[in-house]
């Protein structure tokens, strides 16, 4: 029996896994060829990438692109912003922390959730400065761009509501497949999906989302695991903003982007997925790592910030 379930655990985090990437390389085959459509001064563009500080980006072939994975030392690659090693780095650690005796797991479980509780802290004051630092960053980049910046950020929010509402429309077949009606599923999961949208969080929404289940029915394995646990790592909507975000500032500073780095784009937005915090904007938040990986000057989040409410009300429901 226990084996059973967890094996049926295994299924299920490794279909979170493969949509993840799905929907992102998805966005990453279809956002490139949507953003090349809008207008953007090359002069302004020229303005951006002259005043940015971001590190020039020297993209390596692809075997220094595979062993770069494994850093030397991990100091260092936090300190230039490689973030996909220090990724794989901590991926290799929790799988090794998952074989240790169950008195030594503890005791580091608890000090990873002091961390984590100490970080939130350090996220919430950043957000409650967020306001006077989007105003302090927007401004130089709206002189710099003028009045083209505001048809740019349109054609962004756009995009990724128009992506993350396929998403989302996706999801309902793939329900169907399982044997549950699209129609009652959309009932019972529309007073999750207002919640969401609302308080911008799938933690608020989990109680809802709980009670939709048991209305169709499902089991206590599901509302007792997979919803909580899909609630709390599984954001689908962020793999659609997370390369959206980095592509369209690559865009918008006239950053060429090489294959290379679109495959560095989508395995780190996935990645990252499973860490951003579950607060307003934490997508956002998260991105800085992505933007620094393939040389985008992260001062653009600024504009990211200031319009982030609108595409992720529609990113935070999850099925």
């Amino acid at each position: 029996m226990a084996g059973s379930a967890r094996a049926r655990r295994a299924r299920g985090a490794l279909f979170f896994a493969i949509s993840l990437a799905v929907v992102a390389g998805a966005t990453l085959l279809i956002a490139p060829a949507i953003l090349a459509l809008v207008p953007i001064d090359p002069a302004a563009a020229d303005a951006l990438r002259a005043g940015s500080s971001a590190p020039a980006a020297a993209m390596p072939g692809f075997r220094e692109w595979l062993i770069g994975l494994v850093p030397n030392n991990l100091v260092a690659a936090g300190a230039s912003g490689a973030m996909l090693p220090i990724i794989v780095a901590t991926i290799v650690f929790a799988a090794a922390a998952g074989r240790l005796d169950p008195a030594q797991r503890g005791r580091l479980e608890r000090g990873a959730e002091a961390v984590g509780s100490v970080t939130l802290v350090v996220v919430r004051g950043v957000l409650a400065l967020a306001p006077i630092g989007v105003f302090g960053l927007t401004v130089p980049l709206a002189l710099r761009l003028g009045t083209s910046a505001l048809g740019a950020v349109a054609a962004y929010v756009l995009l990724l509501a128009a992506l993350t509402l396929l998403v989302i429309a996706v999801m309902y077949p793939i329900v169907a497949l399982r044997g549950v009606p699209m129609r009652a599923f959309a009932r019972a999961l529309a007073p999750a999906q207002g919640i969401a949208i609302s308080a911008r969080s799938s933690l608020a929404a989990l109680p809802a989302m709980i009670d939709g289940a048991r209305e169709l029915g499902l089991s206590e394995r599901a509302t007792g695991f997979f919803l909580p646990f899909g609630a709390s790592i599984y954001r689908v909507g962020s793999a659609v903003l997370l390369p959206t975000g980095v592509l369209f500032l690559a865009r918008l500073y006239g950053v060429d982007l090489d294959s290379a780095q679109l495959v560095t784009i989508g395995v780190t937005s996935v990645l990252l997925t499973f860490s951003i915090p579950g607060i307003p904007g934490g997508s956002v938040l998260i991105m800085a790592p992505v933007l620094l990986a393939v040389g985008v000057p992260i001062e653009g989040l600024g504009i990211l910030l200031g319009w982030t409410r609108f595409p992720t009300c529609s990113a935070r429901p999850r099925t």
